[in-house]
């Protein structure tokens, strides 16, 4: 399912873009950019249809799992954050291992279209945050949102604010 979901990502990507594309001076780009735009445009009209293939008996599959149960938990990222390497401002960002490892857990509600609510839970041994998500089945958003802050309200006595903390919603 991930790679299906990268080729389509990348596929809808590319084809909304085509115009913007084709004015881009690609050296104005990180080598990140430059990568993913060369990985996308290899990819075929063929390969894109194999995935929505996988798609849709990703969709029937899912669909089977709230025939027994009406959320999927998962941790929120399959890693917690890690180093930005030094050239990452010049170079853009190609740690791909630690990328697929950070999105793991959301290319099943981002491919197939399912709502899901993360919230904090939690420390790892160097402070910090750890996160859980909850899936669901189309449309079950109230559901989502009454897990969400049952959960919320079991760990907020543990939160802390980080470091660097920017308050946006606060009026000055």
């Amino acid at each position: 399912m991930r790679l299906a979901h990268y080729l389509t990502i990348g596929s809808e990507c590319t084809a909304a873009l085509s115009s913007y594309l084709e004015k881009l001076d690609i050296a104005e780009s990180g080598w990140d950019v430059r990568v993913a735009l060369s990985v996308y445009g290899a990819f075929s009209g063929e390969d894109y249809i194999k995935a929505q293939k996988l798609r849709n008996r990703q969709i029937q599959f899912h669909r089977n799992i709230f025939t027994k149960a009406d959320v999927i938990v998962t941790p929120t990222v399959g890693v917690t954050a890690y180093p930005i390497l030094n050239d990452a401002l010049q170079t853009g960002e190609l740690d791909y291992i630690n990328g697929a490892a950070l999105v793991r857990y959301q290319i099943a509600g981002n491919f197939l279209g399912l709502p899901a609510v993360t919230v904090p839970v939690g420390y790892d041994k160097k402070g910090l945050p750890i996160g859980l998500q909850f899936i669901g089945r189309p449309w079950s958003e109230p559901t989502l949102i009454h897990i969400a802050y049952a959960m919320q309200t079991l760990c907020i006595s543990e939160y802390r604010k980080p470091q660097a903390f920017y308050d946006l919603l606060k009026k000055d």
